[in-house]
């Protein structure tokens, strides 16, 4: 992302907080933060209008609380990359923020240095979530439903190619599309395109959804 600013938008109920962030954020000079928002309503607007890469989103809010308000930024028509930040440490927080497709989670004491490097990581297309919480968050989100087998996607039936799926556990991993391709001994643009196409298979919003799928189906195994 050398030489590409990243545009932000902050949502957060505590005007306090997202001053402060805004302060933190500039001394990155590839940030731009476009608009703070005191809660949802007004963050999707400010979402639809502006258009940003990255959303900045706080979970405690009144009225409509930000795993509801990340569900619904999910569903707009532009692709953002949300990055929650928060005070609470609860992994069942984690687990339904990765299951809503947050693609980072911090702590509000997070330095400004893990904020920036969140935010360069997020807008680079990577999952900022250590990959053994992403695992164990999903895999504590995938019990077998009472009375019923829990049922194993399988890759031939989404027409996944063995090459795809191993990007797709290589995308679960939180590693960027140069990453995998480094791994994988692909070139960077190859990579590009199987993610593209894993996206449209698992109908998924963006490279964040589609791991999130790729667990909760059985495609990928958590525990691996």
């Amino acid at each position: 992302m050398t030489g590409r600013r990243v545009s932000v938008v902050l949502i957060d109920d505590h005007e306090l907080a997202r001053r402060g962030l805004e302060a933190m954020l500039a001394t990155a000079g590839w940030i731009t933060v476009l608009a703070g928002a005191p809660g949802c309503l007004a963050g999707l607007e400010a979402v639809e209008r502006l258009r940003p890469d990255v959303v900045v989103l706080d979970i405690k809010m009144p009225e409509i609380d930000g795993l509801e308000c990340l569900r619904r930024l999910k569903q707009l028509s532009t692709p953002v990359a949300v990055v929650i930040l928060t005070l609470y440490d609860d992994r069942r927080f984690v687990t339904e923020a990765i299951r809503r497709g947050a693609a980072g989670y911090l702590l509000k004491d997070a330095v400004a240095a893990d904020v920036i490097t969140t935010l360069r990581a997020v807008a680079d297309g990577r999952l900022a979530i250590e990959p053994a919480l992403l695992r164990e968050a999903l895999a504590g989100d995938l019990g077998p439903r009472p009375g019923r087998s829990p049922a194993r996607a399988r890759p031939e039936e989404l027409s996944i190619t063995p090459r795809e799926l191993e990007v797709l556990g290589a995308l679960a991993d939180g590693m960027t599309n140069k990453e995998i391709g480094g791994r994988l001994g692909m070139a960077e643009d190859t990579v590009k395109k199987h993610v593209q196409n894993l996206i449209w298979k698992l109908r998924a919003a963006d490279r964040t959804q589609a791991a999130v799928i790729a667990v909760r189906t059985g495609l990928l195994d958590p525990e691996a």
